[in-house]
């Protein structure tokens, strides 16, 4: 760069809603090209504000993945409900991601709430449906509102990524650098190494165990072995909620959490790019979704 030449930022910050399963953080991480949200088939995966960052020359976009939509049935679920509101308010821009049939009750709350807003509609899955379907829920939803632009993406394939890109770099602003130029994700290593653990067991576990458990990192360093070699020591604990799901994670002679532990350790290693070494314990916490204690404790919603 010429000395005395100044380069012009631009910038936006970009909430990512929709209601359960619809795919948010895959699109996410599909906008960032970096694995910023564990996704997994089952509703609610992301619990909190997942913070990804986007960097190219002059302009960064900051998104931020939010719970799904849903009815609260514990303190973690109202804890969620205000994840999401508080990323409604405080961004530049709305995509809403949903499946492509008309809109339901969960839709039509979130569009009266996003009256005067710069929305726009992502119809994600447009793989999986015939051509019919995609192109009546366009009209339906834009029967109901005005939306800056409607867009079918297959967020899986990237099918219609570039599409979204293009329309929110044409509406970011003059401003500034919030993060560094090479961070995709405001999350902690720790945060990260947590939810690739949880991760792995929403995607090995049955329906009524995942939404249940937290993983909490207990240990957390560096060292290096005879061979000079970095090893990263992780000591992590498995949170559920009762004995008997404890046994189920555990597994007949400990084969399920070593299969969680070994899928966990191997997607730890190509983030921290380093050898690890990962111990996991189940613990039972009784009905910590309901408990604001633990639910401080374990540091879900620490800033």
């Amino acid at each position: 760069m010429e000395k005395g030449v100044e380069i012009k930022m631009k910038s936006a910050f970009i909430t990512v809603c929709g209601r359960a399963n619809v795919g948010k953080s895959t699109l996410m991480n599909a906008l960032i090209g970096e694995k910023v949200s564990i996704i997994s088939n089952k509703p609610q995966t992301t619990r909190n504000k997942i913070t990804g960052i986007y960097n190219a020359s002059g302009v960064q976009l900051v998104f931020i993945d939010t719970p799904g939509i849903h009815e609260p049935k514990n303190k973690l679920g109202e804890h969620m409900l205000k994840e999401i509101g508080a990323a409604l308010d405080e961004v530049d821009i709305i995509l809403l991601v949903a499946e492509c049939r008309k809109p339901g009750r969960q839709e039509m709350n979130l569009l009266s709430r996003f009256r005067g807003r710069t929305v726009i509609l992502v119809l994600n899955k447009i793989d999986k449906v015939p051509k019919k379907d995609v192109a009546e829920a366009i009209m339906a939803y834009s029967d109901i509102f005005e939306f800056r632009s409607v867009v079918p993406v297959s967020a899986l394939k990237k099918d219609g990524i570039d599409i979204i890109m293009n329309e929110i770099l044409a509406l970011a602003e003059d401003g500034e650098a919030y993060y560094p130029e090479d961070s995709y994700t405001s999350q902690t290593v720790r945060q990260m190494a947590s939810e690739i653990v949880r991760e792995k067991i929403l995607r090995n576990m049955y329906e009524e165990i995942p939404h249940g458990i937290a993983v909490e990192p207990i240990v957390f360093r560096e060292r290096q072995n005879k061979n000079g070699e970095t090893v990263t020591d992780i000591v992590m604990n498995i949170i559920c909620e009762r004995e008997a799901h404890k046994g189920m994670i555990i597994g007949k002679n400990g084969n399920m959490l070593k299969k969680i532990a070994s899928y966990a350790r191997e997607d730890i290693e190509k983030l921290l790019q380093t050898k690890v070494y990962l111990e996991c314990h189940v613990k039972v916490k009784e009905n910590w979704r309901d408990n604001e204690k633990i639910i401080n404790e374990l540091g879900i919603y620490n800033e």
